[in-house]
């Protein structure tokens, strides 16, 4: 949608939901490093009970180290920190970013990237959570923060308020694949003792082979059926 505030960061990032992408990536980040279990050293836990990991695909949650975790949440505190420059925080920015972002644990973003992690699943995590916590979309406790109330009503309207589907349009244009967490995991798929897991009641999909619009053209179109292929 057309900016109407003429302060939108590259024409679509508003004031307002520039301060809710900040300040979400930042408490996210936070609370996946409190959230942390008793980990031996390096030694990885079988899908541990980490705050928003459920973003990251299962196969990358069969055997988590504290590293990887750890890399998770530099991914969110580094979209916070180019939210607060006043940059879009895409995610291969947001891959360059990791390792040079002042206070934060370099090795511990190798681990994460080493392994498959991709800051996608970190900005999927962080965008849901801005939208559960929305007043209209939501529950409403972003505002219930007296900081965040004000800091919102302090800021210019704008047309491109509130526009979570655009936002993610943006972010994800680029990329590779578009994340579609939260990702259920199934231990007898992945060999693991147990029976079914309780229902989250959340719907999932298999989004594994997804890809945006874009890339999917990229690919080319489908053959054509050979002349004289059709049925009886």
């Amino acid at each position: 949608m057309p900016c109407t505030c003429n302060q939108c960061v590259a024409g679509i990032l508003s004031p307002r939901m520039l301060l809710r992408l900040e300040r979400t990536a930042a408490s996210s980040a936070e609370m996946v490093q409190d959230s942390m279990p008793a980990f031996q050293g390096d030694l990885p836990v079988h899908d541990p009970e980490v705050y928003l990991l459920d973003y990251v695909p299962p196969e990358l949650r069969v055997e988590v180290a504290r590293p990887f975790a750890v890399g998770f949440a530099n991914a969110m505190a580094t979209a916070a920190y180019l939210a607060r420059q006043r940059q879009l925080p895409k995610p291969r920015m947001v891959a360059q970013m990791m390792g040079i972002v002042p206070g934060l644990d370099k090795s511990a973003t190798k681990a994460f990237t080493d392994k498959g992690g991709v800051p996608e699943y970190a900005l999927d995590a962080v965008l849901a959570r801005m939208e559960e916590e929305h007043e209209a979309a939501g529950d409403g406790s972003f505002i219930q923060d007296e900081a965040n109330a004000k800091a919102l009503e302090a800021l210019p309207q704008c047309r491109n308020d509130d526009q979570f589907q655009l936002l993610r349009q943006q972010l994800f244009a680029n990329s590779d694949f578009w994340p579609c967490g939260p990702y259920s995991f199934d231990d007898e798929d992945w060999g693991q003792e147990g029976g079914e897991g309780e229902d989250d009641g959340w719907v999932h999909y298999d989004t594994s082979n997804w890809k945006p619009p874009a890339a999917a053209a990229a690919g080319g179109a489908a053959a054509p059926p050979a002349a004289g292929g059709g049925g009886p």
